[in-house]
C-alpha cells in the first residue's frame, strides 16, 4: 500500500506538472483546423533548431496557428534554448561572478554598497555562512525565536539560492501564544513545523527581508502581493541597455508572483516608456488576452504607465555595470512606496515571460542582432582583462 506524502507548508521544489499532450493536441487541432500529422512534423523540425523547442512549448505558445510563418515559430525558445543564449552571453566559466549574483544576500550587499536601492535583510539562516554584520540564525530554534518575536514581523522570506519562487513566502503575524504564524495566503500554520521545514529544506541558506509595499496604482492591479517587474538587460557596445521588460502579476490567493504558475497574468511593457502594451492570462487550458486586472476587473492595465520608469531603467542598466563579465542579466524590481527596489538579479533569465506576453520569439531578428553585438563586446572586454592581467604578471 502506497503511503501518501505529507504536504509541505512552503514549496520546496519547482512543481513540474506532466502535460497532457493529447489534450493540447486536440485543442490545437480544434483551434487551428490543422491535422495532427502536420503539427507533429512542425515539432520535429523545430526541435532541431536553435530554440530546441519541445512539443509542450510548441503547444503552449500556440505555434500551431496558421498565421505564423516557420521563421516566426523557429524564433521561440524552450527553457534549454534560452539557457543556451544566456550561457553564450554570460559564460558559466565566470564562477566567482556567477556565485556572487546567484547568492541573494551577497547581491544585496554589493548593490547596497554601491548605492542601489535594495530590500533590507533582517536576518539570514545558515549553519555555516557568514554575512558580516547581518544577524545570523544558526539553528531551527533560532528561526522559531526570530519569527516568534512580533517586532520582526511582518517579513518576507526566501532561500538564498533559488529560482521560480521556490520557498518564498510572507510571514505576517504570530499568535498570542507563539504557536502559530499567519502566512500571506491566509493560512495559519505551526511555527515549529515551519521552522523545521526551513532548516531541513533550505539548509544552504534562507533570508528574511522587509515586507515591501506597492503604490496604489500597482496595488489596484496586483493586490498586496509584490508584482515584480522583470527587466532583462543586455550589454552591447556602449554599455548595458534594456532588452525587454514585463510584469509578473500574482494569481489570486498567492503569496508570490511566479512566471507561469496558476492563473497569473504577464504584462509586456514598453522598455522605453514603461507603458503596459499587452496582458496575457495563463490558464489551465491555454492563455487569454485581457485588458483589465484578473484580480480587479475595474482596474485597466493596458495603456497604463508604470511609475518611476526612468528610474527603473537607470537602476537596472547601471547595476548591470557591476557585473562586467555578464552580457545578459534579469533584474526583478519591486515598484514600492519608496521607489523602485531591486529584489533579485538572475544570471540565467527565463524568457518565457517575454515570449508569452509579447507573443514573439526570443530569437527574433532584432534581438538576434543585439545578441551578436553583445557577444562580440563581451569578447572584447574579456580580452582587455587578459591584457591587463598579462601586463601586471611577473
Amino acid at each position: 500500500m502506497a503511503v501518501a506524502r505529507a504536504e509541505t507548508i512552503l514549496a520546496t521544489k519547482i512543481r513540474k506538472n506532466d502535460p497532457d499532450l493529447g489534450f493540447w493536441l486536440r485543442k490545437a487541432q480544434r483551434e487551428s483546423g490543422r491535422s495532427t500529422s502536420s503539427m507533429i512534423w512542425d515539432m520535429v523540425r523545430l526541435a532541431r533548431r536553435r530554440g530546441r523547442l519541445r512539443p509542450i512549448d510548441y503547444l503552449r505558445f500556440e505555434l500551431f496557428r496558421p498565421s505564423l510563418t516557420m521563421a516566426e515559430r523557429a524564433s521561440f525558445v524552450s527553457p534549454r534554448g534560452g539557457h543556451d543564449v544566456n550561457a553564450r552571453l554570460s559564460p558559466p566559466s565566470l564562477e566567482l561572478l556567477s556565485s556572487l549574483v546567484t547568492d541573494k544576500v551577497l547581491t544585496e550587499v554589493v548593490l547596497r554598497a554601491a548605492g542601489f536601492p535594495v530590500a533590507q535583510t533582517r536576518a539570514v539562516f545558515s549553519a555555516d555562512a557568514n554575512y558580516g554584520a547581518l544577524s545570523m540564525l544558526r539553528t531551527e530554534a533560532d528561526i522559531a525565536a526570530f519569527l516568534r518575536n512580533p517586532e520582526n514581523l511582518p517579513v518576507f522570506g526566501k532561500p538564498v539560492n533559488s529560482s521560480q519562487s521556490v520557498g518564498a513566502a510572507s510571514f505576517l503575524s504570530v499568535s498570542p501564544d507563539g504557536a502559530e504564524i499567519l502566512l500571506g495566503d491566509g493560512r495559519s500554520v505551526s511555527l515549529a513545523a515551519l521552522a523545521g521545514e526551513i532548516a531541513q529544506h533550505f539548509h544552504r541558506g534562507y533570508l528574511f527581508q522587509e515586507l515591501l509595499h506597492q503604490p496604489p496604482e500597482i496595488t489596484a492591479i496586483a493586490g498586496e502581493v509584490i508584482a515584480s517587474v522583470r527587466v532583462c538587460t543586455i550589454w552591447v557596445p556602449g554599455g548595458p541597455q534594456v532588452l525587454y521588460a514585463g510584469i509578473k502579476l500574482p494569481a489570486a490567493g498567492a503569496m508570490v508572483d511566479s512566471l507561469l504558475g496558476g492563473d497569473n497574468a504577464l504584462v509586456h511593457v514598453d522598455p522605453q516608456t514603461g507603458e503596459a502594451l499587452r496582458v496575457m492570462l495563463g490558464e489551465a487550458g491555454g492563455r487569454r488576452e485581457i485588458t483589465h486586472s484578473h484580480l480587479n476587473p475595474e482596474a485597466p492595465i493596458t495603456g497604463m504607465r508604470l511609475p518611476d520608469w526612468a528610474q527603473v531603467v537607470a537602476i537596472t542598466t547601471e547595476a548591470h555595470r557591476m557585473f562586467p563579465g555578464h552580457g545578459i542579466l534579469g533584474f526583478d524590481v519591486a515598484l514600492t512606496t519608496r521607489g523602485p527596489v531591486v529584489t533579485e538579479v538572475n544570471t540565467d533569465p527565463h524568457h518565457a515571460l517575454y515570449q508569452f506576453c509579447a507573443d514573439r520569439g526570443l530569437l527574433n531578428p532584432e534581438f538576434r542582432a543585439q545578441f551578436a553585438a553583445a557577444e562580440a563586446d563581451l569578447a572584447r572586454r574579456q580580452n582587455d582583462l587578459r591584457l591587463r592581467d598579462a601586463a601586471f604578471s611577473p
